[in-house]
């Protein structure tokens, strides 16, 4: 069964959680209190995560990658390398980090990540772009805000002028691609929707409003209707 080492509250670890959930895959969880630094410890980093990020899934040794089918509960067609650790009775296993390589691992075989070579490449264009121009600005003010409480601090105040600007021209992109589709690739659910979901859907609590954004709330009331949907606090 595979482990995943998470903070709950973090969209990035949500992701996983709920590409698991839809796929109706088995694991056990490990909550890291990132918070506490607990991803920071000498035992951390050198059994599970050499960068002290989270999320982090353990794959033991002989796990039985998911076989491609053709429907999956209503749905049709962060970091550091894989390293080896030693767990439990000695069996070895392997470590993967970052959000959406984990994503891509978890979803590959499945109807969640194209096997078109076109529609396979334009869901990593989201992921990419999901790393690179939307989530270092929405979901870094999420954590600003809710977390750390530098929404009135003045050493903070231009940054986040500046990651609300941005911010926006990230939502403004995804209003405009769903002007004339469901989804964000190939017109059906894919990880690409689930990594931009995972921020999106609470971008207002990083002081973004998204009623601006019709097209992008009923999107992500779609996402919220699939079979096996579970919110970001389950």
């Amino acid at each position: 069964m595979l482990t995943l080492h998470d903070f709950g509250a973090s969209g990035n670890c949500y992701k996983v959680r709920l590409l698991l959930s839809l796929l109706r895959v088995p694991y056990n969880r490990v909550d890291v209190d990132i918070l506490k630094d607990e991803s920071r410890t000498e035992k951390f980093l050198t059994d599970v995560s050499l960068t002290g990020q989270v999320p982090i899934i353990i794959i033991p040794a002989g796990y039985e990658h998911m076989k491609r089918i053709p429907e999956i509960s209503g749905i049709t067609n962060s970091g550091d390398s894989a390293i080896e650790v030693q767990v439990g009775n000695g069996i070895q296993s392997t470590t993967l980090a970052e959000s959406n390589a984990i994503l891509i691992y978890l979803a590959t075989n499945t109807p969640l990540l194209p096997s078109n070579p076109l529609e396979y490449a334009q869901v990593l264009q989201w992921l990419f772009w999901e790393q690179y121009s939307h989530q270092p600005n929405i979901a870094t003010l999420r954590w600003w805000i809710l977390f750390l409480n530098r929404s009135e601090d003045p050493k903070y105040l231009d940054q986040i002028v500046e990651k609300q600007r941005y911010g926006y021209e990230a939502l403004n992109i995804m209003e405009r691609h769903l002007e004339t589709r469901q989804f964000f690739v190939g017109d059906r659910f894919t990880i690409a929707d689930i990594a931009l979901y995972a921020h999106t859907h609470c971008a207002e609590e990083g002081g973004f409003s998204i009623d601006s954004f019709p097209k992008v709330k009923a999107w992500l009331r779609r996402i919220e209707e699939k079979p096996g949907y579970i919110p970001i606090n389950d």
